[in-house]
């Protein structure tokens, strides 16, 4: 009998490898991959500019993963936009929230991103979340007119908690991150590099009363200000974790965000 645990966590084993070998895969990041420098490059197929405001559901075909796409109230094609990739809470989907309400639908292209990876997201499975970002960033960018210096990204929860995970990761190409609800994934672990998180923009906000995630932040905002980071971090009174109201609490985000933009071009 002592045979069928042994056996069931073997098969579950070769389970998962499989799976994450089909992501490798689908995402071409299959170790010891290299490219040949004298095939002919495929060309990706043209693709229509989207000029109407509005939401639209896409999927990335390399990463086979769907998101949300939304084109805000005032878009014109004659201008650049800055754009904000939203990831989403545990349990839920593909959502513009809580970035829609705080832009009141107006000045930013919001991207509600699903989870690429197969299970809960980890450091060890933001490999496949980094592919598919910039699989989803290059599909926006040719079909709107996106701000490449002007790209955020943010989340509540565990939304939150993989912007700081991933977001990490792509400094280089961000205009600051925005973690609500949620701290830093690995605490005092991983530090990014200096010359990447020095004066990088960071808005930290949680519920007053959010007994689990609220001392996560405040450390996590603490941490960031050690390494350099300009950092944000706002409280909302009375405010616990479930926030499942229309609007949105934070009185500093839609100021921050705005300011940055507004630095940019001045």
């Amino acid at each position: 009998m002592k045979f069928l645990p042994i056996l069931f966590v073997f098969l579950l084993a070769i389970s998962s490898c499989s799976k994450l070998q089909e992501w490798d895969n689908a995402l071409a990041n299959k170790q010891g991959q290299t490219a040949n420098t004298n095939q002919i490059p495929i060309q990706e197929p043209k693709v229509e500019p989207i000029t109407e405001p509005g939401e639209y559901n896409l999927t990335a075909p390399k990463s086979k993963v769907s998101f949300i796409l939304y084109v805000p109230l005032d878009y014109t094609p004659t201008k650049s936009f800055p754009i904000i990739f939203c990831y989403h809470g545990a349990g839920a989907s593909a959502t513009t929230w809580p970035f829609y309400q705080v832009t009141k639908g107006s000045g930013f292209i919001i991207v509600g991103m699903n989870y690429a990876a197969p299970n809960s997201p980890s450091l060890e499975l933001m490999r496949y979340e980094r592919a598919f970002f910039l699989e989803a960033l290059s599909m926006v960018s040719a079909r709107l007119n996106v701000d490449q210096k002007l790209v955020f990204m943010g989340g509540y929860s565990m939304g939150g908690y993989t912007t700081s995970m991933l977001g990490e990761q792509l400094l280089d190409k961000l205009a600051g991150l925005i973690i609500l609800g949620a701290g830093r994934f690995t605490i005092e672990r991983f530090a990014p590099l200096p010359k990447s998180i020095r004066g990088k923009p960071i808005f930290i906000g949680v519920g007053q009363a959010d007994s689990t995630h609220q001392p996560r932040a405040k450390i996590a905002a603490n941490m960031y200000l050690g390494w350099g980071a300009n950092v944000t971090y706002e409280e909302w009174v009375g405010v616990g974790h479930a926030i499942n109201t229309p609007e949105f609490p934070s009185k500093k985000l839609l100021p921050w965000l705005n300011s940055i933009v507004d630095k940019k071009h001045n």
